[in-house]
């Protein structure tokens, strides 16, 4: 039968896959993002290559008529002929030469100031009394605009339009007509239909110079393309296109695109059904590889878990035998190693009650608290699934302080080295309670090679928390360290609910007392200690008043320590 799996399988299964399906969700999500965002760029860029190139092309179109307009014989001749000095020959032979070469073929019409027609290139037909009308009228608006060059549209119903290029005429300051360039609408359908897509030209007031697909106008009783509201696609028929728009304002010009789009529902449909069919393929493999490492750590942690368990409840002589080839098994070697070191400090400690003060002083050397050993593995264990990287972090600091505290070639060290791994301590309570534990350390620099007990100091920090979180949530505490003659001075203050004067009071009896305290051993073990191994006034001072904290200040004489 199959192992039932343990809770932290299944928690870490359950984690990795939720990031793994965000993380596949996600990539699809950009994936077709991506797709889409590029389809729509792609149909911008070519939009606006479209109306450049209509854009540019109506231009170059506009400015050689103007030129030929402005040109200054060309303007003599016009004058000339409204004035009887020269026939229309002259005028014809210029309209043909300029239409040799010309984007837009023209045609001219040479009126004088009261509209009357002195000149006309157009045949009978097609100079109707319509055109001398609309000739006639558009001449007036010409004078009114004073001396520029007036635009506007021709149209005759049933007929193309035609876009028209009005010049004024004068001479020694006297308006003597103008002369109109009709530019012919099947030049123009040559000249746009290389760019491919539909095209609408129109002036300012909707009125329409060109018109690539008469599908676009229809139901239009008049010449006019003016829509109230641009749209990103319109549909035209059974047909849906994307229009674009652009505006020049020295002409008064709309230019207006329409490129072809045939809806593509059945492709995204396609396309997202690809994208979802992978990542669910993506999704099955990672939730194989998933189970394979979930279930490879979580028996290493339960064989690790287990083992303690072991040896905290029914055999203290076990040895832990695992072999996983990972940091696991390096914690268990360390667990043996510092199990083996308290079984033998332990032992030293019932041979020390009957020694002198020598064996008494190593009987008093810090040992590492076995709740903090457990605490920690339990922390590494979540860690693990929750944040690699700050497990194998956390994992290092342990295993340093593990070989730290089981180090038997010294008992004294420089406090620098000593602080290290006190940091060490701190940075691991630190991950275990999070923002509820604070603590700051400021250590003067003239401390740093001042010899001390090793890990003096742990013991006075792990008494802030165990007796700072009865009654408060989050603790603060402050290291310092300072040289006061021939002293070191450390001090490890809390803001915890402090002591009242009573209990203040026995424990400053306790200190004092060459009795064995098994109430309050831990700072009396410390106190005798630093009084053995240093004398002249060494020890330790307690500072508290109830709901102010605790302070624990401790004197070592520099000289005894070298």
């Amino acid at each position: 039968m199959p192992t039932e799996k343990s809770i932290f399988q299944k928690e870490l299964e359950k984690l990795a896959s939720r990031q793994i399906i965000a993380v596949i969700g996600i990539g699809c999500l950009f994936f077709c993002v991506a797709i889409f965002g590029n389809m729509l760029m792609e149909q911008k860029t070519r939009q606006n290559r479209h109306l450049d190139n209509v854009t540019r092309t109506f231009l170059d179109a506009c400015d050689s008529v103007s030129s030929f307009l402005w040109d200054e014989e060309n303007e003599e001749a016009f004058c000339d002929c409204i004035q009887g000095l020269e026939k229309g020959n002259g005028l014809q032979y210029r309209i043909t030469k300029y239409n040799v070469d010309a984007l837009v073929e023209i045609d001219l019409i040479l009126a004088n100031s009261q509209g009357q027609i002195f000149f006309s290139s157009f045949s009978k037909e097609d100079l109707n009394l319509h055109r001398q009308e609309f000739n006639q009228i558009a001449g007036v608006n010409t004078k009114a605009q004073g001396g520029q060059l007036y635009q506007t549209v021709y149209y005759f119903s049933g007929k193309t339009s035609e876009y028209v290029l009005i010049h004024p005429l004068y001479r020694d300051g006297v308006y003597l007509g103008c002369v109109a360039a009709y530019l012919k609408e099947e030049d123009w359908h040559q000249l746009f239909q290389k760019y491919q897509y539909d095209i609408i030209l129109t002036v300012g007031n909707g009125d329409i110079i060109y018109c690539s697909n008469n599908s676009f106008t229809l139901g239009n009783t008049v010449n006019k393309y003016q829509p109230k509201k641009m749209e990103h696609y319109c549909q035209v028929n059974d047909s849906r296109y994307l229009t674009g728009r652009r505006y020049l304002p020295q002409q008064d010009v709309y230019l207006y695109s329409f490129i072809y789009q045939p809806k593509n529902g059945s492709y995204i449909f396609i396309g997202v059904f690809i994208i979802l069919g992978l990542g669910l393929a993506w999704m099955a493999l990672f939730f194989h590889l998933i189970q394979k490492m979930a279930e490879k750590t979580s028996q290493s942690v339960r064989m690790l878990v287990e083992e303690i368990r072991l040896i905290r409840k029914k055999d203290t002589e076990h040895v832990i035998q695992i072999e996983t080839g990972d940091e696991i098994e390096e914690i268990a070697r360390q667990i043996n190693m510092m199990v083996e070191s308290v079984k033998e400090l332990n032992q030293k400690n019932l041979d020390l009650l009957e020694i002198n003060n020598r064996m008494e002083i190593q009987n008093l050397q810090a040992q590492i608290n076995p709740h903090f050993i457990y605490n920690t593995l339990d922390n590494i264990r979540f860690l693990i699934v929750q944040n690699a990287q700050k497990a194998d972090e956390i994992i290092g600091r342990f295993t340093r302080i593990l070989r730290y505290s089981i180090n038997n070639t010294k008992q004294t060290t420089s406090l620098q080295e000593d602080m290290e791994y006190i940091e060490d301590y701190l940075v691991i309570q630190k991950t275990r309670f999070g923002e509820r534990f604070q603590y700051e350390v400021d250590i003067n620099p003239s401390c740093n090679r001042v010899l001390v007990p090793k890990l003096l100091l742990q013991p006075l920090i792990e008494n802030s928390l165990k007796y700072g979180f009865r009654k408060k949530t989050s603790i603060h505490v402050f290291i310092r360290g300072w040289v006061e003659g021939d002293y070191l001075v450390l001090q490890v203050e809390d803001d915890g609910p402090g002591q009242p004067k009573s209990t203040l009071k026995t424990l400053m009896g306790i200190l004092r007392s060459g009795e064995i305290n098994t109430i309050h051993n831990g700072l009396q073990n410390i106190n005798r200690r630093v009084i053995l191994e240093y004398g002249h006034d060494s020890g330790l001072s307690l500072e508290s008043l109830e709901d102010s904290g605790f302070t624990v200040t401790i004197r070592l004489w520099i000289k005894a320590g070298g």
